[in-house]
């Protein structure tokens, strides 16, 4: 079979979908240590959940949103927020620089602050990583690399069975021979980019808690987040695209041991203070999505 054929198999069978440090030997850090508070005091004034009324779900994803991407200096270009309708416990990076939290989780974490920071950050992090992109490429080598694979095999069995035989070969035969390497080349594929998915949302819990850490929110958040979400009917599988939840935390977990609060609370509460004016947004006209602008509008 010609390997224009193999391609058009392959590719209408394989969909893609997707669906987030401080040096301590510094003398500002030292000037830090001489003058904060006790920690316990810190994060209890800072970053405690506290159930405050918000006139809407875009305000107060606005306001947590906007000190996040300040804190962490991600205020080069702008970021739109939608809040969907749908009452669904979920959240995904959409697009470039968008984010898409839905009503039912907003509702589920209704005033804590530091659970909205983790989701924010978690799903910014899966832009400032590339996470979408490196999907894109990932697929895109090696459904190149896996046709030719393709190719070769069909190519080989037909020279093979020409071998054994002067008998025609079946064009029934011969379809049925191209399905099972296209369904074995199509099973490596998933299997790579399940890895990388699995991988990525790891990479974004990482990320995620630096991000809202670095703004001073309270460091647990995250795990309040995967308490709720554990809650849930667990619809893992082996080809999920997430990891289980309980894997999730303990990988959190240990991220929070090797990345003290304190030390990214340090330098994002510098940042937050050089650039102590909050970036301006734009609600956009269906009312139901804004942009936080960057710092260059702002100013």
């Amino acid at each position: 079979m010609k390997t224009s054929r193999i391609r058009k198999i392959l590719f209408t069978t394989l969909g893609f979908s997707s669906s987030i440090l401080l040096n301590l030997n510094t003398p500002s850090f030292a000037q830090a240590l001489v003058t904060l508070p006790e920690l316990s005091n810190i994060k209890s004034s800072i970053s405690t959940p506290q159930v405050q009324p918000k006139k809407t779900d875009l305000q107060w994803v606005y306001s947590v949103a906007e000190k996040v991407i300040r804190a962490n200096g991600l205020d080069d270009h702008p970021w739109r927020f939608e809040v969907s309708d749908k009452y669904d416990i979920n959240a995904y990076a959409d697009e470039l620089n968008k984010i898409v939290i839905y009503k039912g989780l907003l509702d589920q974490i209704h005033g804590d602050d530091a659970a909205l920071a983790f989701i924010i950050s978690h799903e910014l992090a899966h832009h400032t990583q590339r996470h979408a992109a490196q999907r894109i490429e990932l697929k895109s080598s090696l459904e190149d690399k896996l046709l030719k694979q393709a190719d070769e095999e069909f190519t080989n069995w037909i020279v093979a069975e020409k071998q054994k035989s002067d008998k025609p070969i079946s064009t029934a035969k011969k379809d049925v021979i191209r399905q099972r390497i296209m369904l074995r080349k199509q099973q490596e594929l998933d299997n790579a980019l399940q890895a990388l998915s699995r991988q990525q949302e790891f990479q974004a819990d990482e990320v995620g808690y630096k991000y809202m850490s670095t703004a001073g929110y309270d460091d647990n958040g995250g795990l309040r987040v995967f308490k709720l979400l554990s809650r849930l009917p667990s619809d893992y599988t082996a080809n999920s695209s997430h990891p289980p939840t309980q894997q999730r935390i303990a990988a959190l977990n240990g991220v929070m041991s090797e990345y003290p609060w304190l030390t990214l609370w340090v330098d994002g509460n510098e940042r937050l203070k050089i650039n102590s004016q909050p970036l301006t947004f734009d609600v956009i006209e269906d009312e139901i999505s804004l942009r936080i602008n960057s710092r260059f509008v702002s100013k």
